[in-house]
Order: structure tokens, then C-alpha cells, then sequence
């Protein structure tokens, strides 16, 4: 994981002059279709905090796939796909787990696009906040209301590296063991179709 945020750093900062060249237009499409392929980290620590014990966020067979569909500057819709694994050394809500349990979910999103507003002379860098709904299961099925916050770095105008963090409330955490409120992180590279 290091070496990926590293070489996310470097390929970012080698390309840094290059935007004063492009047009704002190029970073910032009206409309236009995006593909994520990632990773993701999930916790459920039993905590609100979502920065506490960010060590012990599952990341085993961590994959993260989205299509979004921006229809305007400021709006998108995005759904999303990741797959990951809780093994029998995991802790969930200060317990550990008894055996190994795969982690699914799908959820959509939609999202709006704050940056133009805060941020006009940066196109590069698209910040967005959202909410949704999805399903996700650790050991049995459960619906969840998610808020994500996130931004899209662009390389260039079709390639760019995404940063987002969902907080999932469980509809029915009380009666779930494992399958409860949990936060999930998604590192993804971002290519415009």
C-alpha cells in the first residue's frame, strides 16, 4: 500500500506543470462516463471515529470496481462494486471474528461536485461529497444509508487516482453481529471513457 501512495505522489508531481498548459475544460466535462479500478480497506471497529484505529482496517483480496455517469459540472451518479475479506484474526466491534468471512458490497451514489466553487483555478482536482444506499454482507445480508467524501486528482484530462472514504449505517445493526455500521476507504485509478 505504501508504495502505491508513493508512486501516486511522484507521477502526481512530475505532471504538476503540465496542467498550466490544458484548458480548465478538459478537467471539468459538462457530462462524461467514468471506470474506477482500486482497492478498498474496511473497518467496523465498533467506533464513530473514522480515523481511529486505522490499522486495523481489513485489506485482504481488496477490490474496488465503479462506473459513475457525471450529468452535469456538479452532479454524478456513481455504482460500485468491492469485494473483500475479514479473516479469523480480524476484530469486528471488539470481537473476534470465528472464521473467515468475505466482504461484498454494491452501492450508488450520488454525488455532488463542490471544487469549481471552492477551488476554480485548480480543474485538476474535483472534491465531491454524496450519499446513497447499498447492500453489503459480512456473514449475513444487510441494507445500509452511506455518505462518502472524496476528490479525483487528474493526471491528465482522461486519467486521474481517486481518494474516497463511505461511512455505512447498517439498517438493522442491532440485531447483526458482524454485518453492522463500518467505514470503507477506496483507493481507485479513475479513466474517462
Amino acid at each position: 500500500m505504501k508504495k502505491i501512495v508513493l508512486f501516486i505522489v511522484f507521477v502526481s508531481l512530475s505532471n504538476f506543470d503540465c496542467y498550466s498548459q490544458q484548458s480548465k475544460s478538459q478537467y471539468r466535462d459538462i457530462a462524461s462516463w467514468t471506470v474506477s479500478v482500486g482497492v478498498n480497506a474496511v473497518g467496523s471497529l465498533g467506533t464513530q471515529n473514522p480515523f481511529k484505529r486505522v490499522d486495523q482496517f481489513e485489506f485482504s483480496q481488496p477490490l474496488a470496481l465503479a462506473v459513475q455517469h457525471k450529468w452535469s459540472r456538479n452532479f454524478g451518479i456513481e455504482q460500485d462494486i468491492t469485494l473483500n475479506k475479514f479473516s479469523t484474526r480480524s476484530v469486528i466491534d471488539n470481537g473476534s471474528v470465528p472464521e473467515e468471512f468475505a466482504y461484498f458490497s454494491t452501492n450508488t451514489y450520488v454525488k455532488y461536485y463542490f471544487s469549481e466553487e471552492l477551488l476554480p483555478d485548480y480543474p485538476w482536482i474535483n472534491l465531491y461529497v454524496g450519499s446513497g444506499l447499498g447492500i453489503f454482507t459480512v456473514d449475513e445480508l444487510n441494507g445500509s444509508v452511506n455518505f462518502v467524501l472524496g476528490g479525483i486528482y487528474w493526471i491528465n484530462s482522461d486519467i486521474g487516482v481517486s481518494f474516497q472514504g463511505v461511512s455505512k449505517f447498517a439498517f438493522s445493526h442491532k440485531n447483526e453481529r458482524y454485518a453492522t455500521n463500518h467505514f470503507q476507504y477506496m483507493l481507485s485509478a479513475v479513466f474517462k471513457l
